[in-house]
């Protein structure tokens, strides 16, 4: 039986649809499991819900529950939602909200991309803003769904607290716990005794639920996949990310257990800048391009290209020798790009010169050299990294959606050895608590390093000749490359370029005049 909006045919199930439970299971036709269950009674009961869950709980399908109860219940009702992004708010809750209505046994009026209209006082409208004042003028019987709600601005919880002010309203905030500060953040600790809390660690759905970590991990294949919900999150997925992240990673705590990251003090990037850096895809400026080069054995060759601050390509490839995979890549770009970055490192040398054949600007980077800040940086990689960890904090970092880079960037610990200066973990270090090479968050890095030559323009070299000949009346090529110590440089007319570092220098009287 399919019951249309009309009041007298709606309080024939007047009880089923009072009750949101009911109304879920019974009018939406959904099977809903325990935490789902008890967000749904929170809702009719408490003023103000927030619940933080780990990945693929089934809370945006909730969320949508929720919405539709709230305009089927109430004959006078609004129901507004919101979320970071504009895409996440159109594709993903109300995609939900879309799929319900088709599956209701109430007759509901098609759902626009956003909106639902039930009649005049009577509807839902989805919006993503950053201005608070788009929150002004609703009034009476209000639902606010915040999805994705660690990253919705502190400007948008202090209008709906505007809108909380006379009424009936209901908030329900909902999101992966992943940044350990703001509104969100503040309703699960300095806050809490405002809000109905509830958390949802994957190991209490109903794929994982009575399942031990230990028992988990044992599990044969063919009981791995045993999920009676696979749509929520799976046992394989869950013994993946224990492979990949390991325990006190942030992301196994947001991600599987449902809980705001601990992250340790010695995190180089914080895993708040990061998702912020998801949300973000502003940015213009220069192309540059970072190349971490797979060795033997190892993971994968990345490319990373970045626009000014937002990441616009990040390709991966784990074949033995993907030079033409790298090159296919980069010539389209290659009268914007401004830099590639190498790590020349072991084979990565190979790779930037057969780039530099091509005529990319290659820069070639080795990692382990001397700091330019050496009282401050041990080496090289200490100074980029600590460059790249200020560019994140500062969110000068955009486009970054990739889970895997994520990942790998929020795993990064740093130390103050014996002279206080900066050390990036080694691999070696990292290997041994169970975290794999961090190809692609050494890729991003290489991209958003200031290392390209510091005076690039070969129009500067020859200047500075002119002034040395000028000045010693005669030029002789260099004898060394002062940063490696190759004793073959290669002099191109009043400038010279080493050809194992590829360091430039200006040649002079007394041997070469060399530029980082």
């Amino acid at each position: 039986m399919r019951y249309s909006l009309n009041p007298r045919n709606l309080a024939k199930a007047r009880e089923i649809i009072e009750d949101p439970s009911k109304f879920a299971r019974v009018m939406l036709g959904q099977k809903i499991w325990s935490k789902q269950h008890q967000i749904l009674q929170s809702v009719k009961n408490s003023a103000r819900t927030a619940v933080k869950a780990c990945h693929a709980s089934g809370k945006t399908f909730i969320a949508a529950a929720v919405v539709l109860w709230w305009l089927t219940v109430n004959r006078e009702a609004i129901a507004v939602t919101t979320a970071p992004t504009w895409t996440q708010v159109e594709r993903l809750l109300w995609g939900e909200i879309r799929a319900a209505v088709d599956r209701a046994k109430i007759a509901y009026p098609r759902p626009a991309a956003t909106s639902l209209q039930l009649g005049p006082e009577r509807y839902a409208i989805g919006l993503s803003t950053n201005e608070g004042v788009r929150f002004q003028g609703f009034h009476g019987n209000v639902l606010i769904v915040i999805d994705e709600a660690p990253g919705v601005l502190p400007e948008i919880y202090e209008a709906i607290e505007g809108i909380r002010a006379g009424g009936d309203v209901r908030v329900l905030a909902l999101g992966n716990p992943t940044i350990a500060s703001g509104p969100f953040y503040d309703a699960f600790t300095s806050s809490r005794e405002w809000w109905n809390l509830i958390s949802i660690s994957a190991f209490d759905t109903p794929n994982l639920e009575g399942v031990t970590l230990e028992r988990l991990l044992e599990m044969p294949d063919n009981e791995l996949d045993q999920n009676p919900c696979p749509y929520l999150t799976t046992r394989r997925w869950v013994r993946e990310k224990h492979q990949e992240w390991g325990p006190g990673h942030p992301l196994w705590e947001a991600r599987v257990l449902g809980c705001f990251p601990s992250q340790s003090e010695d995190a180089l990037v914080s895993l708040a800048w990061l998702e912020r850096a998801k949300l973000r895809s502003e940015g213009d400026g220069d192309l540059v391009a970072g190349l971490d080069v797979a060795g033997p054995g190892e993971d994968e060759t990345v490319l990373c290209v970045r626009q000014g601050p937002r990441i616009v390509r990040l390709r991966s490839w784990g074949k033995p020798d993907p030079r033409g995979d790298v090159l296919a890549e980069l010539l389209p770009l290659k009268s914007r790009l401004k830099h590639v970055n190498v790590d020349s490192v072991g084979i990565g040398y190979y790779m930037a010169q057969h780039l530099r054949d091509d005529h990319l600007p290659v820069t070639e980077v080795n990692v382990g050299e001397a700091a330019r800040g050496k009282e401050k940086f041990a080496n090289l990689k200490a100074e980029i990294y600590w460059q790249f960890r200020h560019r994140a904090a500062s969110g000068e970092l955009a486009g970054l959606t990739d889970e895997r880079t994520i990942a790998q960037l929020a795993g990064i610990r740093y130390c103050h050895n014996s002279r206080g200066q900066i050390v990036i973990e080694s691999k070696e270090d990292a290997r041994k608590r169970g975290v794999k090479s961090p190809d692609r968050a050494e890729a991003v890095i290489l991209a958003f390093s200031d290392l390209a030559p510091v005076y690039p323009m070969l129009e500067y070299y020859r200047e500075e000749a002119e002034k040395i000949s000028a000045k010693n009346g005669t030029a002789r090529g260099p004898s060394y490359c002062p940063r490696c110590g190759n004793a073959s440089a290669a002099q191109h007319g009043d400038f010279w370029r080493c050809r194992v570092c590829g360091r430039v220098g200006v040649v002079g009287e007394k041997g070469p005049a060399a530029f980082p």
